[in-house]
């Protein structure tokens, strides 16, 4: 075999795996239930980029929940943008908690702040 043609075909398994691995990483809506969850909680921290925006709130009984969001993009198609939420402010959101285990994380579909509704994946409501 050509080295010309082993140096494409071994760029190509490296290109494939890259690319399943990135499948597997973005799973989607698969680790969260069915059943629609709403969590209505204090802002602790937050953070804006790829590959989800992602809130950490803490809700009345003490305990912090993982919030994700949407991709960036999404988001402010959705008009949410780092600047319409701080650290501190009181938000709803409505989404899926995840299925497997005893986690305290949620993916979310809406995200309310004050009275504005951010609906970041209007084709799921």
């Amino acid at each position: 075999m050509k080295t010309s043609t082993l140096a494409v075909k071994l760029l190509c398994g490296v290109v494939l795996g890259s690319v399943a691995s990135v499948a597997l990483a973005h799973h989607g809506w698969i680790w969260y239930g069915n059943d629609p969850f709403e969590l209505t909680a204090e802002v602790v921290g937050k953070r804006f980029g790829n590959p989800h925006d992602e809130l950490t709130l803490r809700d009345a009984d003490g305990q912090e929940w993982y919030v994700l969001l949407s991709p960036p993009g999404r988001s402010r198609r959705a008009g949410l943008s780092d600047d319409a939420v701080q650290v501190g402010d009181t938000v709803t959101a409505y989404g899926h908690r995840r299925s497997e285990g005893n986690n305290f994380e949620m993916k979310t579909e809406r995200l309310k702040v004050g009275d504005k509704v951010y609906n970041l994946y209007p084709d799921r409501s």
